[in-house]
């Protein structure tokens, strides 16, 4: 049975989550991915280390940023996000995973190993991995 090891992106892309909405738009289109690892960065944080606050997707810009016709340009990537994210292990077999994702209606899955965010899987990843297998 094959686990979100074999299948979860490990290179993963994250913005400040005092980024514009236009800087997460332009950061997606450039590294030609569907969501962005938000980041809340600061003196709060110990030795200003950052901590993993939620996603941005392209449907977050969409339907919470331009149906709502905000200002792209100020609206920060933090009014936006999808948050909590809802976490998974890297045992977890891909067909839990899959059908955790179609019953909380999300379309990316933090993977964590020991408390530690190790990837992202998508539903595009699943069903990749799923044909290839």
């Amino acid at each position: 049975m094959s686990t979100l090891a074999n299948a979860m992106t490990t290179d993963l892309k994250t913005i400040s989550s005092n980024a514009s909405v236009f800087e997460a738009a332009q950061k997606l289109r450039v590294e030609r991915i569907g969501c962005l690892l938000v980041e809340r960065t600061g003196k709060l944080l110990r030795d200003c280390e950052s901590k993993i606050i939620g996603l941005v997707s392209e449907t977050d810009i969409i339907r919470k940023a331009v149906a709502e016709e905000k200002n792209l340009y100020e609206t920060l990537v933090e009014s936006i996000i999808t948050s909590p994210m809802i976490t998974v292990g890297t045992t977890w077999p891909i067909e839990e995973a899959y059908d955790m994702m179609k019953q909380q209606e999300v379309r990316y899955l933090l993977v964590t190993n020991s408390d530690k965010v190790v990837g992202l899987i998508s539903m595009r990843d699943i069903l990749v991995h799923l044909k290839e297998i």
